[in-house]
């Protein structure tokens, strides 16, 4: 009967692991992850049987003998470096000589590996004077204090003596460390009681504050910190909050201060790279791309494995149009961490939207997500995409979930809330389910920031055609109809059922109206001879805004400019009805009537045309579209139907000609 072999290789491994087990201190104590993604053991240093926080991690491999007398290879694959440089703790490689009844070390950190090249392993030679069993573990904690310091922007780390310290800074450290920052934040202030101008406390308190989103107080005790004894690192972390703190809240002014304070750094030391990559960051926001770009890559030639760095400089190259170049960068970053969020979703992003690459795009996205919505937060428009690319593929319930479940967070949001209100008008007329949904969400809109388009929607969907009905609600969400009375809006054989229309652009006009005041057109029909009144105003000002609006929805409609300005001639022709109440007064003598009607037929077709050429040219120019000569589009027949139509229409009002 066959008996179960143990292969050699189990057995090479087991001892490996008890010899690395024997030399590790005994206070010290060794972790196994649970799954080994090039990860074998997690050491927990310990001091004074206090656990501080402080690791490392370790890569352990094995061989039965080795030729050459000087070094040790090993070998590893490209998945499994660019995971050791994603972490925090350092990493410690070890290689087991069976034949020599010795281990090899070398921190991985120490290594120039190139991650962005197309290797897929990597062959590294350890000296044989590294032996494990004659490693000064002091110098390994110092060394772990060391990188904790660098990567975390805290000076003082790698001058901790836990031995020295109280069972409560421990306690705090260790928090900190396992990025536990609110407990950490806890146990700093209980220590700032007790010893207010402790200057490792106060740093570790706003390292922990600014990981938090803290950004005031922060800065509060880093500015205490350099009071006392400020020195680079101190200035760098404040540099770092200032930036952080602009760009999430918008505030310019920091990220300069931000921006300058980094510059300071590369005139001390041009050959750090996070000088150069905070530099490029501030640089990127402050809009200066091409500068931002050349740091950038000064960043990327002393560090090719900073993932972080080639993500943000795909993001200028995005937002330049350069997308290949983009594409590139992010794919740089994803050979150092094939898990990088923002790697992930910002190319996902950009083969949707540059690409059309949809399904593919949202993979990406989804991927960064997993079963953590929560790590969207990290974007603030990151509902807004995935929502965006569900809309491309025609999958309208997903859609309109990911971006309630955006509003959830940013419900004032106005990228979030136009979406959901474009969405709710382009599906709702052939998706019945929508209806509820989308009065409920115009209403609710409607009462938030008073956006026209919602209260528009509103009357369509209600299908709401009584005309007192329809007036009231314009009148009570516009100031629009303050001098207008309906009676009045039927005298001018106005339609306010038809007209809705302006409510879709009814924003975009006003600012073009603030721009262009319609009372600059008073010196067109002033006269001695009658009083204009305030409803014709307001009611050529609804004529013109429903000319604006129509204009920009043909023009979306066909791409075609020359849509702009004849959509523009078709309802403007319309504004001669309005002087049906121009002055109140018909009682003229037959002089003054033949004086004011010809007035009005010379100056009103000119003030038409006049608003024609504005329009035309202010909705051009926000639309990015060449200039249209407003002079080729109107045509003799044009004019002179308007000038009939005024004609006609001052007529009626003066009764100087009898009509046949």
């Amino acid at each position: 009967m066959n008996k179960p072999i143990r292969h050699n290789n189990h057995i090479l491994e087991t001892e490996s692991t008890k010899f690395f087990n024997n030399h590790v201190p005994n206070e010290w104590f060794v972790d196994k992850p649970e799954h080994d993604y090039g990860i074998d053991f997690i050491v927990n240093i310990v001091s004074k049987n206090n656990v501080t926080g402080l690791s490392f991690s370790v890569q352990l491999k094995s061989k039965i003998k080795n030729i050459n007398s000087k070094t040790i290879s090993i070998k590893l694959k490209h998945s499994t470096l660019g995971l050791f440089n994603t972490k925090l703790e350092p990493v410690m490689l070890i290689v087991y000589n069976q034949k020599d009844y010795e281990a090899y070390w070398y921190w991985y950190n120490d290594l120039n590996v190139d991650l962005t090249s197309t290797q897929k392993t990597y062959t590294f030679k350890i000296p044989k004077t590294n032996k494990l069993s004659i490693i000064n573990w002091e110098s390994v904690s110092n060394y772990v204090k060391d990188t904790f310091s660098i990567k975390l922007l805290v000076d003082g780390i790698k001058d901790l003596e836990f031995n020295e310290i109280s069972n409560s800074q421990i306690l705090a450290w260790k928090y900190y460390f396992s990025k536990d920052f609110e407990k950490a934040i806890f146990y700093f202030k209980n220590l700032l009681k007790e010893t207010p101008d402790d200057v490792l406390v106060l740093e570790g308190l706003a390292q922990s504050q600014y990981k938090s989103f803290y950004y005031k107080e922060a800065i509060h005790n880093i500015n205490k910190v350099i009071k006392i004894s400020g020195n680079d690192n101190h200035y760098l972390t404040k540099a770092c909050i200032l930036a952080e703190d602009g760009i999430q809240n918008n505030q310019k002014g920091k990220i300069i201060k931000a921006k300058n304070l980094f510059k300071n750094f590369l005139v001390k030391n041009n050959k750090h790279f996070i000088y150069h990559y905070n530099y490029a960051n501030s640089l990127s926001y402050l809009g200066n791309k091409q500068d931002s770009i050349k740091h950038f890559e000064i960043c990327l030639q002393l560090n090719p494995n900073f993932e972080q760095a080639w993500k943000n400089l795909g993001s200028v190259y995005f937002n330049i149009g350069e997308h290949e170049k983009e594409i590139n960068c992010y794919d740089n970053a994803l050979k150092i961490n094939p898990k990088l969020p923002q790697a992930l979703f910002s190319k996902g992003i950009t083969l949707s939207r540059i690409y059309n690459r949809d399904k593919e795009g949202l993979n990406l996205m989804l991927q960064v997500i997993n079963d953590n919505e929560t790590r969207l937060l990290e974007y603030r428009y990151g509902f807004f995409e995935i929502a965006h690319v569900y809309k491309k593929l025609d999958k309208i319930k997903e859609s309109l979930s990911w971006i309630n479940r955006g509003l959830d967070f940013y419900s004032n949001d106005v990228v979030y809330l136009n979406f959901k209100s474009n969405l709710l008008i382009e599906n709702w007329v052939d998706n019945e389910w929508l209806k509820d949904e989308a009065v409920n969400f115009f209403e609710f809109r409607l009462e938030l920031d008073k956006d026209y388009r919602s209260l528009y929607a509103i009357l369509k969907i209600k299908q709401i055609v009584d005309e007192n009905t329809i007036f009231s609600l314009i009148k009570e969400n516009t100031l629009l109809f303050n001098e207008i009375s309906l009676k009045s809006i039927k005298l001018c054989n106005i339609c306010l059922e038809d007209s809705l229309v302006f409510l879709l652009h009814y924003d975009r006009y006003i600012v073009f109206r603030d721009n262009n005041p319609i009372h600059r057109y008073i010196d067109h029909l002033i006269s001695e001879l009658y009083i204009i009144t305030s409803e014709f105003w307001d009611i050529l000002d609804l004529v013109f805004a429903i000319s604006y609006s129509s204009a920009i929805i043909a023009y979306a409609r066909s791409k075609n400019p020359d849509d702009i300005a004849n959509k523009i001639l078709d309802v403007i022709s319309l504004s001669a009805d309005c002087l049906s109440i121009l002055f109140s007064d018909s009682d003229f003598s037959k002089e003054d009537s033949i004086s004011i009607m010809s007035h009005i037929y010379l100056e009103f077709p000119l003030l038409v045309v006049r608003e024609f050429g504005t329009q035309v040219g202010m909705i051009t120019g926000s639309l990015g579209i060449t200039r249209i000569n407003s002079e080729d589009i109107i045509s003799e027949v044009w004019f002179n139907k308007l000038q009939e139509n005024t004609l006609t229409v001052i007529n009626k009002k003066l009764k100087l000609i009898k009509e046949e």
